[in-house]
């Protein structure tokens, strides 16, 4: 018999509300699937395993999503958390599969570095099987059995190592010294014997800009490469 949609939506909005609430471990794994085996998976590079252990493998099984949403917990703190209206979502009745897009603040509970951000799920729900009888009504006993997160894993890398304000300051032009601000301030450059057009690094562009790099600007460079890397 074909779930219902509105069973479907049932469950989504039950693991939402968990979500919303920063709800206990326990809390959250009764919204899982106890057989068929549930999986979560939150993608990301394992490059930033070392600062963000959830990212870029999978949990599988009850203990083991358990473990990942224990960590979640560890590292990140979540608020003003809001999801798209249920007429936004892309709604699979046939694999009961659900994609939806949330937006949320989260802080490292470390550096308290925060950031606010868009995030999408994919979620695949199932009957749970727990060896009781199924239950009458055609999705009653629906669960969630896989949960895929995409989020901003760059923002949360550099927050967990205490350098996202760092990025915040460069693209907000803190700090930033231009060539032209630079001969204001330095008698050498910008003199009539050695005009600012003929400075080393002049008429070079690094992304649409031109001019000096501010020691601010030298760490964000050196972070980019470091990722790159």
């Amino acid at each position: 018999m074909p779930i219902p949609r509105p069973a479907i939506l049932s469950s989504i909005h039950s693991l939402i509300s968990a979500f919303t609430s920063n709800a206990s471990t326990p809390t959250i794994l009764a919204h899982f699937t106890t057989s068929p085996t549930p999986l979560v998976h939150e993608h990301g590079s394992p490059l930033f395993q070392s600062y963000l252990p959830f990212l870029g493998r999978d949990f599988i099984g009850l203990k083991a999503v358990g473990e990942y949403f224990d960590l979640l917990a560890k590292h990140l703190s979540i608020s003003d958390a809001h999801f798209d209206d249920e007429d936004d979502w892309v709604v699979d009745p046939q694999n009961m599969t659900v994609c939806l897009r949330g937006r949320a603040r989260f802080t490292v509970n470390d550096t308290k570095e925060s950031w606010v951000e868009t995030f999408i799920w994919r979620v695949t729900l199932s009957e749970d099987l727990t060896g009781e009888s199924e239950p009458d009504d055609a999705g009653q006993g629906l669960k969630v059995q896989e949960y895929r997160v995409w989020a901003d894993t760059g923002a949360a890398y550099l927050a967990a190592k205490g350098e996202l304000g760092v990025l915040e300051a460069v693209s907000q032009g803190k700090g930033a010294k231009s060539v032209a601000g630079a001969a204001k301030s330095d008698g050498v450059l910008g003199g009539n014997d050695y005009p600012v057009k003929d400075k080393l690094g002049t008429g070079l562009s690094f992304g649409g800009s031109s001019g000096l790099l501010d020691e601010n600007e030298n760490i964000v460079l050196k972070l980019q490469f470091q990722a790159e890397v």
